[in-house]
C-alpha cells in the first residue's frame, strides 16, 4: 500500500489569524494520529502525533479545512492543471491561490466568492489576482461577454462523495462549459472521476514538487 508519513504538518494557512467576522470563522482543530485515505482510491497518508488543521466555518457548518487529502489534491490541480488565465469559484481558505502563484503557466487570477465577510476573513492572506464578490453564475455570465478564460476551477458546493454532489458538479461543469467551451474545468474533490468519466485527460502519474511548498515535509513509503 503508498502512503504518506506526515512527521508535521502546516500549510499557508496555518498563519492565518484565528478570528470570526459575522458568521463566518478562522478556527483550529486537533485531526487524531492515524491512518487516513487521501481523495484518490487506494492513497492513504499518516502521522503518528496529532497534526493542527485551519478551519473555515459559517456558524455551525464547516465549509472547508487545510487537511493533507485537501491540500494534495488543490495542489495537483493548481500547481500541475491550470493554465493561462484562471477563475476560481469559491474562495474557502485560498488554499488554491497559493499553489496558482508558484504554477508558472498561470498568467492572472480571479476569484469570485458570494461571502462578503470573505474579502476581510481570508482575501487579506491571499492577495491573488482581482476577487469578485457576487455570485458565481451572474459573474460567469458577464465574463462570458469578452473576459478570457482558460481555466475554471469550483469549489463551493457543500458537502462531497455523494450523487448529489455529483450531480450538482455535472450542472456546473456544463454550465462553464456552455459558456466557456475552450476552457478547462477543474474540482480537486471530483477531479479524478471527471477524468476518467468525462475528460480523460492524461496526466502523469507522479511529477516533483516544486521547492518551498508543503511537500518537502513529507516521506513517501510504501
Amino acid at each position: 500500500m503508498l502512503y504518506h508519513v506526515i512527521d508535521h504538518w502546516a500549510t499557508p494557512a496555518s498563519a492565518y489569524p484565528r478570528r470570526q467576522i459575522g458568521d463566518w470563522a478562522i478556527t483550529t482543530r486537533q485531526q487524531p494520529p492515524g491512518i487516513y485515505r487521501m481523495q484518490d482510491e487506494g492513497a492513504f497518508y499518516y502521522h503518528a502525533q496529532p497534526i493542527l488543521l485551519t478551519v473555515l466555518t459559517e456558524g455551525d457548518k464547516v465549509w472547508f479545512t487545510d487537511e493533507p487529502r485537501n491540500a494534495y489534491a488543490l495542489a495537483e490541480i493548481g500547481l500541475f492543471r491550470a493554465r493561462g488565465q484562471v477563475v476560481v469559484g469559491g474562495l474557502g481558505l485560498g488554499l488554491i491561490h497559493h499553489f496558482l502563484k508558484l504554477n508558472p503557466n498561470v498568467t492572472s487570477i480571479l476569484t469570485v466568492e458570494q461571502a462578503a465577510e470573505q474579502k476581510s476573513l481570508v482575501w487579506p492572506y491571499v492577495s491573488a489576482g482581482e476577487l469578485i464578490i457576487g455570485d458565481f453564475y451572474d459573474v460567469m455570465l458577464d465574463l462570458a461577454r469578452g473576459h478570457e478564460t482558460d481555466t475554471i476551477i469550483t469549489d463551493f458546493i457543500f458537502g462531497y462523495q455523494s450523487l448529489h454532489t455529483w450531480a450538482e458538479l455535472e450542472k456546473q461543469r456544463d454550465f462553464c462549459r456552455q459558456y466557456f467551451p475552450n476552457a478547462q474545468f477543474l474540482e480537486h474533490g471530483y477531479q479524478r472521476r471527471m477524468d476518467a468519466e468525462v475528460v480523460a485527460a492524461q496526466v502523469p502519474a507522479s511529477k516533483l514538487m516544486p521547492e518551498g511548498t508543503m511537500f518537502d515535509q513529507v516521506r513517501i513509503v510504501r
